[in-house]
């Protein structure tokens, strides 16, 4: 396999792997977050590494890693400083991690994975940082290096970062947003709750009429990987909905089983394929060489859509996603 799809696929699947996974882009309409808290009495929050962070007051200074920030935007409250996946593309347009995030409005400390700028973030004075845990160990884009000065500055709070279901994400970040001071019924989110709820049902609705069978893989350098639904919280959803999502045979409670290609032909029987978006588009000439692949009925269908990993866990980003997926059943064909 040529080394352009080494590097994009490999490097993506490192960090795939290390996810343990989440997954899409925020909404343009999504209501303006206020700018601070609005409470002001005493912080109090257990977070995902068992710590209890208590606070005077309510921080109002938080920076948080850009999948969880954006989140927190949605729900109604304005982080003051982001790092993570912030690094713009060629004309301009943030990852779809970075959901409705406006950097104007966000001080910029890392825009990538493993950047972090520990003076401009101390220049800051903050209160809070928060971040995801998916080792239950650290915090997920805190670099190992730098993380004792970093959390010497302000404490740092851990959201989990694997959930049962995309209810429960979106609601952890609704509760997380809340106590920092956002207004949880606020017009703006409630429609943005309903129309979460009513493009999860048009994915359930549209799996009834297609019988349409899914996967969600994520192809490597040299292997494939494909993800078990159950270990997923958008694939515990969607089967909850009513999706006849494919795992991978006798899977050991992991995001993902790892096939070599030679194997690709076992999930001939996927009517859709659901992959990586922060990197298919970019392998997807070198993966049409793979043969395996490019004879998959799915793909030689154009079947195969994004899988939005890493997505910020709001009601207006998982609309925007299930409202997509549903218009794509409702498009794809039943191939077996």
């Amino acid at each position: 396999m040529n080394s352009r799809l080494t590097r994009l696929a490999g490097a993506a699947m490192a960090l795939t792997v290390s996810l343990a996974l989440t997954a899409c882009g925020g909404s343009d309409d999504s209501a303006e977050p206020a700018a601070g808290a609005t409470a002001s009495g005493p912080f109090e929050y257990k977070d995902a590494l068992g710590k209890d962070i208590k606070l005077d007051k309510t921080p109002t200074t938080v920076v948080a890693q850009s999948s969880v920030a954006a989140a927190l935007w949605d729900a109604g409250f304005q982080v003051k400083g982001a790092y993570g996946e912030l690094k713009p593309d060629a004309a301009g347009k943030l990852s779809y991690q970075a959901g409705s995030l406006d950097l104007s409005k966000v001080t910029v400390i890392g825009s990538t994975y493993g950047e972090f700028d520990t003076e401009k973030y101390a220049l800051m004075n903050p209160q809070l940082l928060v971040d995801y845990t998916f080792d239950n160990k650290a915090l997920w884009y805190v670099p190992a290096a730098q993380s004792e000065k970093i959390l010497s500055l302000a404490p740092g709070l851990a959201v989990p970062g694997n959930y049962k279901t995309t209810d429960e994400a979106i609601t952890t970040m609704v509760d997380l947003a809340g106590k920092l001071g956002a207004d949880t019924k606020s017009a703006a989110l409630t429609t943005a709750k309903t129309d979460y709820e009513t493009a999860l049902t048009a994915v359930g609705e549209a799996a009834k009429t297609s019988g349409l069978k899914v996967a969600i893989m994520s192809p490597g350098a040299d292997s494939l990987y494909v993800a078990d639904p159950v270990q997923l919280p958008e694939g515990n959803s969607l089967k909850n909905a009513g999706l006849d999502m494919i795992s991978p045979e006798n899977p050991k409670k992991e995001v993902f089983a790892q096939f070599s290609w030679e194997k690709a032909t076992d999930f001939k029987g996927a009517d859709v394929i659901l992959v990586d978006a922060r990197t298919y588009d970019a392998a997807k000439a070198d993966l049409a060489k793979v043969p395996t692949w490019a004879n998959l009925p799915a793909v030689k269908a154009g079947q195969v859509y994004p899988w939005y990993a890493a997505a910020p866990y709001s009601y207006q980003a998982y609309s925007k996603i299930y409202s997509e997926l549903a218009g794509q059943l409702k498009t794809a064909k039943k191939l077996g």
